[in-house]
């Protein structure tokens, strides 16, 4: 039996260097943007997170995009 796959929701984080720690390894922490639109094409995403990063004082150092999906039994 096939399985579907149904994207419910993304969320757009930036991981955002943050200083150092004891050790003198980068701390990243994660910003996110819920409430992305489902039909968001992957380069727009990009371009809002690039705009985004000239907004912060610190560098982004990745961008990532999470999906929330359902799965279901085709029948």
């Amino acid at each position: 039996m096939p399985t579907t796959k149904t994207a419910t929701s993304y969320k757009l984080s930036l991981a955002v260097e943050n200083g150092v720690n004891a050790l003198g390894a980068a701390q990243v922490k994660s910003v996110s943007v819920g409430s992305v639109k489902l039909d968001a094409e992957d380069d727009k995403c990009l371009a809002v997170a690039n705009a985004l990063s000239e907004l912060m004082s610190h560098e982004v150092v990745n961008v990532y995009v999470t999906e929330k999906a359902e799965l279901a039994s085709a029948e």
